[in-house]
């Protein structure tokens, strides 16, 4: 009786729909009693009570007895459009209760795979980094979740899915945002100690994908790198650039070019495929270069290792090693030829 009480106080979906079922047999069976045998067919009976209840009164079907009318009357029309009222109301307030959840972080989206991950809101900083993300297909396509811990609502609802968390320390709450099918995951947080124990929270959800975290000191990162030495962690560059720029003019501008995505050539990676021959730089620099448009940097063995820039041409690149280019857009894999690229 009290689960009765809860459901028939809070009106739920099927509390209503009974409600709905019981006046329309109660209607069917006055009509049966009133003499009214044209409308008691059940899919006469159905369609006219649906025309009835939602106010259409198409009109041509209708009680032909006295009786017949005055239950339509006194039962039926009254019961009907009021129902339907409760209807369009509880269906308006679900709609608005769920734009809510989603604009305030509420919701949870589990069932995600290859997508981006942004934790942590610095205001500017991370709408400048949507604004990138969003200018790139390989991290816009299969979405972006924004995780954060401040009282806010959704910065970019129309483009982004939005997690509100009590702590970005707490590992459970980035099964919300779906972290361990993401495809990449970008730790940005207030300060380093925040930064830190978020992405330790982020990684004890074993997230398939690529973690990046933003550190102001190198010996943070290192605790990091200590224990998840596949995790890249990325170092304020303002002082190095701000030399490499007095000391070589335009080094700056380069740079920046470097890492846009808006225009120009940016730097892209790729993956060499898993069941690849041992393939030699130098044909692959040649390859990407007079074939693709593109130019080769470098690439690394594995995750975490250093990379190796304007390597040799004797130097043999093994499979699963990430290779490093400069082109206007990225390569498609299915392009290259890595047959021919075997020493």
């Amino acid at each position: 009786m009290r689960a009765f009480h809860r459901h028939l106080a809070l009106l739920s979906w099927g509390v209503l729909f009974a409600i709905v079922l019981l006046h329309s047999l109660v209607s069917w069976e006055l009509m049966q009693l009133a003499g009214e045998e044209k409308l008691v067919a059940p899919t006469d009976w159905f369609y006219y009570y649906i025309v009835t209840a939602t106010t259409i009164g198409y009109g041509d079907l209708s009680p032909q007895t006295p009786a017949g009318r005055w239950v339509a009357i006194l039962w039926l029309l009254p019961g009907g459009v009021t129902l339907f009222a409760m209807f369009i109301g509880k269906a308006t307030t679900g709609l608005i209760d769920t734009w809510r959840r989603r604009a305030m972080g509420k919701h949870s989206y589990p069932g995600m795979s290859g997508h981006t991950v942004i934790v942590g809101w610095m205001g500017r900083d991370t709408l400048r980094m949507l604004d990138l993300l969003a200018q790139d297909s390989v991290t816009d396509d299969e979405g972006i979740v924004l995780v954060a811990s401040e009282e806010m609502e959704n910065p970019r609802p129309e483009h982004i899915r939005f997690v509100r968390v009590e702590s970005l320390a707490d590992p459970s709450c980035y099964r919300r945002a779906g972290v361990a099918a993401a495809a990449r995951v970008i730790v940005d947080a207030a300060n380093d100690e925040q930064t830190l124990a978020a992405a330790f929270a982020v990684l004890a959800n074993k997230p398939a994908g690529h973690v990046v975290a933003t550190f102001d000191r190198a010996d943070t990162c290192a605790v990091l790198k200590a224990h998840y030495p596949a995790v890249e962690c990325v170092l304020p560059l303002h002082v190095e650039v701000l030399v490499r720029a007095a000391q070589d003019a335009g080094s700056s501008t380069v740079a920046s070019e470097l890492l846009s995505v808006a225009h120009g050539a940016t730097q892209f990676s790729l993956r060499v495929p898993s069941g690849a021959q041992a393939l030699a730089y130098g044909k692959l620099f040649n390859a990407f270069k007079h074939e693709l448009g593109a130019t080769l940097l470098g690439y690394t063995v594995a995750a975490g290792a250093e990379p190796r820039l304007n390597p040799p041409d004797s130097d043999q690149v093994a499979a699963n090693a990430t290779l490093y280019y400069i082109a206007d857009r990225r390569v498609d894999p299915a392009r290259i030829n890595w047959g021919a690229c075997t020493p």
